[in-house]
């Protein structure tokens, strides 16, 4: 159920604006004001997530919204710099409400595997290593597969990927409590299955990073 609350909040979160690649100019600075400005929305939204985790819904939406509308700039502010530094590693787009990094399946699985070569384990271990410098973040790690073989194989290889980098990245210091994973299958393409190409880009591994705002620093 948290899982699933995580997402449909960081879904409908998204939707409201669209998504912009990191950058230095002016739409970096854009979305630093946006979190200003929306910052009470966000915050009830995230606040719900906390609510639900810790049993008050309500209480959790109130306590988002009361520190959404304060923390929002600097929300924005932090996760700027970390998309940032995301990005100098990883593909990573920074959305309105906050941060998708996508890591390439083929890159961090053999094929049907879901064991992490050590290559992922290098990538991810850098990864980790900057989201510890933001004790804020909530992170739902996704996994996807092409449409090659049975609905309930990739559903369930995607399922044990997106587990595999989530424990990963817990033994690399990032709070277990703070990561969650879901398995997509072959449900979400990027890219049509009718060739190689698209099938490769749509083996992946994405990090959805939102903020519980009560954690960021002051």
């Amino acid at each position: 159920m948290k899982i699933l609350l995580i997402l449909a909040v960081s879904a409908s979160l998204l939707g409201l604006t669209g998504c912009a690649t990191v950058n230095n100019g002016p739409n970096g600075n854009q979305k630093t004001l946006f979190g200003a400005g929306v910052g009470t929305a966000v915050g009830a939204g995230i606040g719900a997530i906390i609510g639900h985790q810790s049993g008050n819904r309500g209480k959790g939406a109130l306590i988002g919204a009361a520190l959404g509308g304060s923390l929002g700039g600097v929300v924005g502010r932090r996760m700027d710099k970390q998309a940032a530094e995301l990005a100098a590693i990883a593909e990573t787009r920074r959305t309105e409400q906050g941060i998708v990094t996508k890591l390439k399946g083929d890159l961090l699985f053999g094929s049907g595997s879901s064991t992490l070569s050590a290559e992922a384990q290098s990538n991810l271990s850098q990864i980790s290593g900057i989201m510890k410098k933001y004790p804020e973040n909530i992170v739902t790690v996704i996994g996807h597969t092409d449409s090659q073989g049975s609905d309930n194989l990739n559903m369930n290889l995607s399922e044990q990927r997106a587990k595999s980098v989530r424990n990963y990245m817990a033994t690399q210091g990032i709070a277990p409590n703070s990561l969650n994973f879901v398995g997509m299958g072959e449900s979400s393409p990027i890219a049509a299955n009718t060739d190689a190409n698209g099938r490769q880009m749509n083996r992946r591994v994405e990090l959805n990073i939102t903020v519980d705002p009560t954690k960021v620093p002051q």
